[in-house]
């Protein structure tokens, strides 16, 4: 499978072992912005001059893909329905049904259970625990800072352990530095800044490092929101030293803030009504978080009392990212229930983050 058109289309080619010899197909699946709707296309390979079959359509819910189509088999109108469910960084389930009525009545024919061959790819889910760190600088010193950090301090915490997914330059505020960290456990945690904070190399450069800042204790600690929810990267994908500054697109966050700790009633809520908002934006939802109910056990200040759901997207433009932040952030989708109801328990306005990958930032659009 390979993603197509920016990530709005994407195409797979199947090879089909059944009982009576192995043939190929073909998956072509679109995204249309406008009205939140998938389109999937098969192609036989038995009859690669035939018609295409009319595509299923439909859109994810709660995370859960739902799909139909008017068609005929033997000669007879059926409706056809793909569900995609069970999904996972690693695993999905697709079923096939058939109904001869119009849906009143639905036979199953076609189980398929998807999974990942690590082999192939090397994406992994970075990481069970994230810092999100905003530091306020001195005027005009983030790209001495950038050049300082992108230098000399990723390659040693990922030493340690730690996994360094991004660092940005906030587009909005030029005196100010975002970078996110994660780790494989709070334990993990404790470890990899115990020992890269106690490390030669930022012994050495620290000083120049705290020179370039007013203020570092803008931090947020979190975990993913649902499970495999959070980043998907390939560590092998970060630019190299030598790399140059690329201008592909922005990575955009909200943060909304919460009286008590964010439940499932807003991740319900946020994937099945906010998420499409994005998608209307031309975003590419990348990842969600929620705070780590954990105490901090280092000496770094983290804000602990916070209670926060974040969502992090990609946007092709400054333009495209703005417009994505401000629908999540004030849609009117807010006003319907159970939307108004959420509201009520946010303890102030959401907060948005226009976010422009550093050189050699491994997140980028």
């Amino acid at each position: 499978m390979r993603k197509l058109m920016d990530g709005w289309a994407n195409v797979d080619d199947n090879v089909l072992d059944m009982p009576g010899g192995a043939y190929r197909g073909v998956s072509l699946r679109a995204y249309d912005p406008t009205t939140g709707q998938w389109a999937i296309w098969w192609l036989d390979g038995r009859d690669p001059f035939g018609d295409l079959d009319p595509p299923v359509k439909g859109r994810f819910e709660n995370g859960v893909g739902t799909f139909y189509a008017d068609d005929t088999f033997k000669g007879k109108p059926i409706r056809v329905r793909f569900i995609w469910s069970h999904i996972t960084p690693t695993s999905a389930l697709w079923e096939q049904a058939f109904s001869p009525d119009g849906g009143k009545i639905w036979e199953t024919n076609w189980i398929m259970e998807l999974t990942r061959d690590n082999q192939v790819s090397s994406m992994q889910e970075l990481s069970p625990v994230v810092e999100l760190r905003q530091y306020t600088l001195k005027p005009g010193r983030r790209e001495d800072l950038i050049h300082l950090f992108e230098d000399n301090f990723i390659k040693p915490q990922e030493a340690v352990g730690a996994a360094v997914i991004g660092q940005f330059r906030d587009q909005r505020a030029p005196d100010r530095f975002v970078w996110l960290r994660g780790f494989g456990d709070m334990g993990a945690r404790r470890q990899a800044l115990e020992k890269f904070y106690g490390s030669p190399v930022w012994l050495k450069f620290r000083g120049a490092a705290n020179d370039t800042m007013i203020d570092s204790d803008n931090v947020l600690l979190l975990k993913p929101a649902r499970p495999g929810s959070g980043f998907h990267l390939d560590p092998a994908t970060r630019p190299p030293l030598s790399g140059a500054e690329t201008a592909d697109g922005f990575i955009g966050a909200v943060i909304y803030y919460f009286k008590v700790s964010v439940d499932g009633k807003f991740t319900d809520f946020f994937a099945s009504s906010v998420s499409p908002v994005l998608q209307r934006a031309n975003g590419r939802l990348l990842a969600e978080f929620v705070t780590e109910p954990a105490n901090n056990d280092f000496r770094l200040p983290v804000r602990e009392s916070e209670h926060v759901f974040i969502a992090f997207a990609a946007f092709p433009t400054e333009s495209a990212c703005a417009a994505g932040l401000a629908a999540m952030k004030d849609d009117p989708v807010w006003t319907a229930l159970p939307g108004v109801a959420l509201r009520s328990t946010m303890a102030k306005p959401a907060e948005t983050l226009t976010l422009a990958p550093c050189r050699r930032s491994l997140l980028r659009p």
